[in-house]
């Protein structure tokens, strides 16, 4: 009987190395029923501005050159993009994924759909925060792991 599982993936260089060392420590298999998703946050957008942090770097003219729309639709065109590469990559590896773009806030989006659709096992990176960032930015795994009933896997970077 294969596995349900759900991988997180925010197409960063830890997401991708964590898709490296599950296949390569043989945390999944080819047989299993594997999804891929990474989160459009939309409500992220609509309090940080189209440019979100880079606006504060750049200063107010690319935020008047951009609507919100398009950012969002830059944003989920780069994710399709990033996501399809990981698809490809799981593929080559032997592996049928099913891509997933989901939106909302990342947390409750990933546990809202392992609910929904009774996972067994969610797999995520660790960005490695320390506790003091973790208490500002929060953190996806450790949301995970403690409103989760099936299994959560967290791949720590290095």
């Amino acid at each position: 009987m294969s596995r349900k599982i759900l991988i997180g993936y925010d197409h960063s260089e830890i997401s991708k190395k964590a898709l490296e060392w599950i296949v390569e420590k043989k945390a999944v298999f080819p047989d299993d029923d594997i999804t891929i998703a990474t989160i459009v946050n939309d409500d992220a957008i609509e309090v940080e501005g189209a440019f979100g942090m880079e606006s504060v770097i750049t200063g107010s003219s690319g935020w008047l050159a951009d609507s919100q729309g398009d950012r969002i639709s830059q944003i989920e065109q780069e994710s399709s993009e990033a996501l399809n590469s990981a698809v490809a990559w799981f593929q080559s590896m032997g592996f049928d994924v099913t891509p997933r773009i989901l939106s909302g806030n990342p947390e409750e989006t990933l546990k809202d759909f392992a609910v929904a659709n009774k996972i067994d096992l969610v797999i995520v990176g660790s960005r490695g925060l320390g506790f003091i960032k973790r208490q500002f930015l929060g953190s996806v795994s450790e949301y995970l792991t403690h409103h989760l009933k099936c299994s959560v896997l967290v791949v720590r970077n290095g």
